[in-house]
């Protein structure tokens, strides 16, 4: 069987995973109907669209009341999944007949014993196709991934933590050929497009679950992220995405691209439409004490963190980056940290400049340099295997060029050299951030910083990004925690192109020239509240303070 015949097989079997009363007769285009959320909300009936615009508290105080079966819930989800699927293409894997199974036993078990399994009762939750769960491929984009399905024994441990709190699979979601583009594109599945505006990309890596999160096919799922694929996904989606610091949240056997490459670990974490469902589940899981499952998890206890009703004297103090010296943001992303500012300013928080000893592009440098270390070689060795080629928007670094793959570490010393460099920026720029205390007010330093996730709202979906995220990878090089917290919508009539004539570079002039206020309205606009390693209840409980005063 060639790639196109196994490819052809496989879509046709996730469109045949979907009930046929749920296939829409037509399609509408981009054009038609740009925003697939509003598509289905016009849709649907008034009590799925109750369900599904509910917060994940809410859903669960129902459940463990008995006023919501888990069936009712499992059904509204995956039916609003299914169209959407139709829409915007965020589905790898689609399972609704296991979630209806799962969601009747727990209903049979509330019925007979008049209490929960767990805290997650009956809840749907979506996972990104590295989740292993037993029966279901996670093919990460590779044709030659396809047809494996894992076994129970490759269970992820998350998975396993999620489903014995009572959580319903129903769907895995989209990725990027080995994960390795901000663009979720594959072979195997296509272009995954935004959800608020199907011109343009849904972003990537975690592109499927930042669609599916975004249209409220699920209030809480999982994505990963290296250089920014939790983040970017979340901010061009308009919801809050966690990326923690290395190994806090349970990693243990997923599939990953590089998988033990030690030098810059990828992180999981949550994708949710409402901050209190994303502070819920993080505790939740570390509640669970991870590290009894992976012994890469540091046993840190969950430790309350709140900001919101602390007096003046106290309040946080927040430092901002506008730019990152190499690429000027779009209007609407200017305007975003402008109003986070202003607004932190106007509720008494004090705000600071954020400049560090080393610049944006020399800290990201170093990330590309590591995510390169092989040479690709894992990237081009699966692709070969199954007659595939490489699609363009994959491997960032090369726009997809095979001849242009970086050449990797000639030597494993060269790779430890590459760990010196990031552990002595590391460093550096922990002395940088505990020295504000020198440039604030109070003489205490910064709690948090405030960022922006991409230098615009989005791009078409046919761009080839061919630069690594130079507001994101860098957080990854340091290991802070991240909290992407959404500010506005593009709006068309306010965020107009400004005239401008001198550029900091190509890359920055052809970044310029490609915004549109046409093609990018109703995209959301998001930033990054960025906190020390090891913080993520500081990073969500910063988040909380910016989403107030907005």
């Amino acid at each position: 069987m060639t790639w196109e015949e196994t490819v052809e097989a496989k879509r046709e079997s996730l469109l045949n995973a979907i009930p046929s009363e749920w296939i829409l007769d037509k399609i509408p285009t981009p054009e038609e109907e740009p925003d697939a959320v509003k598509f289905l909300d016009s849709y649907l009936q008034e009590d799925e669209n109750k369900i599904t615009h509910s917060t994940a508290i809410e859903l669960l105080a129902k459940l463990s009341k008995g006023e919501l079966s888990s069936l009712e819930v499992t059904t509204a989800f995956c039916h609003r999944t299914a169209i959407l699927q139709q829409l915007t293409n965020c589905c790898s894997e689609i399972f609704f007949d296991k979630a209806f199974a799962r969601a009747k036993e727990l209903d049979l078990f509330f019925q007979k014993n008049g209490k929960t399994v767990g805290p997650l009762h009956g809840l749907p939750i979506s996972l990104k196709d590295q989740f292993n769960l037993e029966g279901i491929d996670s093919a990460m984009g590779f044709v030659s991934l396809l047809n494996k399905p894992k076994t129970k024994s490759e269970e992820s441990k998350l998975a396993i933590i999620l489903a014995n709190a009572g959580a319903v699979f129903f769907v895995k979601t989209t990725t990027p050929t080995a994960m390795m583009a901000y663009a979720t594109i594959s072979n195997i599945y296509g272009p995954t497009v935004n959800c608020f505006n199907r011109k343009v990309s849904c972003g990537g890596s975690s592109g499927g679950e930042g669609c599916i999160v975004g249209a409220r096919g699920a209030l809480i799922g999982f994505g990963t992220d290296i250089g920014g694929s939790i983040r970017v996904p979340s901010a061009f989606q308009g919801i809050y995405g966690l990326k923690g610091s290395s190994n806090r949240l349970p990693y243990c056997k997923l599939t990953n691209s590089f998988a033990h490459q030690p030098v810059l670990s990828s992180v999981v974490g949550p994708m949710c439409q409402d901050l209190k469902d994303l502070k819920f589940i993080t505790k939740l899981i570390i509640d669970s004490k991870p590290w009894l499952l992976d012994p890469k998890v540091p046993p840190i206890d969950w430790r309350s963190v709140e900001f919101t009703e602390l007096e003046a004297e106290s309040k946080p103090i927040f430092a901002v980056m506008k730019s990152n010296g190499f690429i000027e943001p779009h209007p609407p992303v200017q305007r975003a940290i402008e109003i986070v500012v202003d607004s932190l300013k106007k509720s008494g928080y004090e705000v600071i400049e954020w400049n560090p000893p080393f610049t944006s592009k020399e800290i990201t440098k170093i990330a590309t340099e590591i995510y390169g270390a092989d040479g690709y070689q894992e990237v081009v060795e699966l692709s070969k295997e199954s007659g595939e080629p490489i699609v363009k928007e994959v491997l960032s670094i090369s726009g997809g060029d095979t001849s242009n793959l970086p050449k990797g570490c000639e030597n494993l010393h060269e790779h430890w050299d590459q760990a010196r460099k990031r552990y002595e920026m590391q460093q550096a720029i922990d002395e940088y951030w505990w020295g504000t205390s020198k440039l604030t007010s109070t003489g205490k330093p910064i709690d948090g910083l405030i960022a922006p996730v991409w230098d615009s709202a989005s791009f078409k979906t046919e761009d080839v990004v061919n630069y690594c995220g130079d507001y994101t990878a860098q957080f990854n090089v340091l290991d802070y925690t991240v909290c992407i917290t959404p500010v506005l919508k593009v709006d068309k009539s306010i965020d107009v192109i400004v005239p401008k004539t001198s550029f900091l570079n190509k890359d920055d002039e052809l970044v310029y020239k490609d915004y549109d206020p046409e093609l990018f309205d109703n995209c959301p606009v998001s930033v990054q509240v960025v906190a020390p390693r090891y913080q993520e209840e500081t990073a969500i409980a910063l988040s909380e303070v910016v989403s107030s005063v907005l």
